[in-house]
């Protein structure tokens, strides 16, 4: 057995990430808007007919920006393929999930801003439960990320290797961290409970909460394992020529990539099993004139902002220097 090539590693990563994103697109992504009911457009209650109207314009300029978006993705990776640039790859993987996420926040951002301005008021309960950051993560496991950086970061510096490329440890190490304060977004918020089928409305609030730990945490140790890896194999050039090490260091992201994808599709069978006969969140207003838990979404929204612009920079100059 013998060391994969730039190529072939490039290449795996790609096959990787363009079947994820082509299943989510076919199982998912593509009749989204369809998930609740004909009462409903991507979570948003619509009046009786919406669909037989105004409904087939907005299920068609919905589709015609995801198959946009993904056309867009496909043209991108057509640039390092033809020029045959693999250090492009990681730019454009990180640059294609920035993309990924941003259009769809953009969609549902406009849709909602369009279609539920008026939505209609329901009695709702309120959980008086409070929720502690040790019952959904493990400070073990948070510990160990943080050390892991820490190490890669004393490797880099000791490395002494003058082609090391900065930007993608500096990128990485910004990455990180950030996630860690996505958990806490996670925890902490919350949706008011309709007053109907309250109890089904929180085991379905929380069986998402904690999927979306999960995914958060595999997307987290997907990070730090390349970091880690791209500081061993500056520091310690000798890994490569042992096989086995290589290749133990070269799939261990790509362990916690597989982790991370299928959490989210198993968070995506979730809400289509538990969530089915429920009122979408946000497709109802609340008696209540102001909800605490809509500004602690736009302090997030603010961090969440502040975060992925510089990621954005980051990756727009990785590709054009």
């Amino acid at each position: 057995m013998t060391a994969p090539t730039e190529f072939e590693i490039s290449v795996f990563s790609i096959i990787m990430i363009v079947s994820g994103f082509v299943y989510n697109f076919v199982k998912f992504e593509w009749n989204r808007p369809l998930r609740n009911g004909p009462g409903f457009y991507l979570g948003i209650a619509v009046p009786a007919g919406f669909y037989d109207g105004p409904g087939k314009i907005w299920l068609k300029g919905y589709r015609a920006t995801l198959l946009m978006m993904h056309l867009a993705l496909a043209v991108t990776l057509a640039v390092p393929l033809a020029l045959r640039l693999w250090n492009w790859v990681p730019a454009w993987a990180g640059g294609s999930a920035l993309l990924y996420v941003i259009t769809l926040m953009t969609l549902h951002g406009w849709t909602r801003h369009k279609l539920g301005g008026n939505p209609p008021v329901c009695p709702v309960a309120l959980s008086l439960e409070t929720r502690r950051l040790g019952d959904y993560l493990s400070w073990p496991m948070e510990a160990l990320m943080a050390a892991i950086i820490a190490v890669s970061w004393w490797l880099l510096l000791r490395s002494g290797d003058p082609h090391i490329d900065w930007l993608m440890p500096l990128m990485l190490t910004w990455i990180a961290p950030g996630f860690f304060v996505l958990k806490i977004a996670a925890i902490r918020s919350a949706a008011p409970l309709p007053l109907e089928c309250a109890e089904k409305h929180y085991r379905y609030q929380e069986a998402l909460r904690r999927n979306n730990i999960r995914v958060l945490n595999g997307c987290c140790w997907f990070i730090v394992t390349i970091l880690f890896e791209v500081a061993l194999m500056s520091a310690c050039p000798s890994v490569r020529k042992t096989i086995w090490l290589f290749w133990l260091f070269v799939g261990a992201p790509w362990l916690f990539w597989g982790y991370y994808m299928f959490q989210i599709f198993r968070g995506e069978r979730l809400t289509a099993t538990l969530g089915r006969d429920l009122l979408p969140q946000g497709s109802f207003a609340t008696p209540f004139r102001r909800d605490a838990s809509l500004k602690m979404q736009r302090s997030y929204l603010i961090w969440f902002a502040v975060w992925i612009i510089p990621i954005l920079v980051c990756s727009v100059y990785a590709v054009v220097r």
